[in-house]
């Protein structure tokens, strides 16, 4: 048995795969669809390519936030983080940049958008096979849908898998929680050798019926070697609140979007109430 076909085989038992090949979409040529490895080779190489996972210990970078419906906002913000520790430094708040940055010191940060947080796993989802587009450029994209194997709040629905580094570059999800229900996706894409979110869009229908819908944007990464010693110091207290991101959805172990907003003083280490809002 060559590799190939050993990898497909241990991805057909772990995944529960239904189908060894991907359909032919509607945007795909059925030649090059076909000319595509079979299902259960990329699923294994998948599994792979997430357990050998570059991780950065120290990243710094901005992401821009714009919510409505649940509050009308836009906001950037710089972060520094390293292991569990982080800077969060709002520079703009409705297109208006603050003289001086309000910044919250945060301990215990789990980052509930890295996509080791969020890719789907064998053991809580079955994977099905869709499609496998071929682009000008001869690289493919692999499509799954994505079923719980149990009810879950926050539940992945669909994956697309970059034909080079066989890493989810798009993660489709529904999330519900305290009467508010929403669909949404991420898209990643790799910076520096790190496999890194590039952007979070949630519609969401609130328990009052009401649409609402979140967008973030993280842009400018940087992975520096170690960041200054006084980068976590707790600032002097100010008296400015500062929204946290993700209120409509917190994807990962966490699981449930947060209904209220969740407003912190800056001078304080915090944790959110319930699921951690999400960077």
């Amino acid at each position: 048995m060559n590799i190939r076909a050993g990898l497909a085989c241990v991805a057909m038992s772990a995944l529960g795969l239904t189908a060894t090949s991907f359909a032919a979409s509607s945007g795909s040529k059925a030649a090059a669809v076909e000319a595509a490895p079979n299902a259960a080779y990329v699923t294994a190489r998948y599994l792979a390519a997430m357990a050998k996972l570059k991780r950065a210990k120290t990243v710094s970078f901005e992401y821009a936030l714009a919510q409505l419906g649940l509050h009308t906002m836009e906001q950037t913000h710089r972060v520094y983080r390293s292991g569990s520790n982080e800077r969060d430094e709002t520079l703009v708040i409705d297109g208006v940049r603050l003289k001086s940055p309000a910044v919250r010191i945060i301990t215990g940060r789990n980052p509930h958008y890295d996509i080791a947080v969020v890719a789907p796993r064998p053991e809580t989802y079955r994977f099905i096979p869709v499609a496998a587009p071929k682009a000008p450029n001869g690289q493919y994209t692999y499509v799954f849908k994505l079923a719980t194997r149990a009810p879950r709040a926050f539940a992945v629905t669909a994956i697309e898998l970059d034909g080079r580094t066989f890493l989810p570059s798009l993660v489709k999800f529904t999330t519900s929680a305290n009467g508010a229900r929403g669909t949404g996706m991420l898209r990643y894409s790799g910076v520096a050798g790190y496999w890194v979110v590039r952007e979070a869009v949630i519609s969401a229908t609130l328990p009052n019926g009401k649409p609402a819908r979140e967008r973030i944007t993280w842009s400018r990464y940087r992975f520096p070697a170690a960041l200054p010693r006084d980068t976590f110091r707790v600032p002097r207290p100010q008296v400015s609140a500062t929204l946290v991101p993700g209120a409509l959805a917190v994807p990962g172990d966490a699981g449930a979007p947060i209904t209220k907003p969740v407003t912190v003083d800056p001078s304080q280490p915090i944790s959110a109430p319930g699921p951690v809002a999400p960077k």
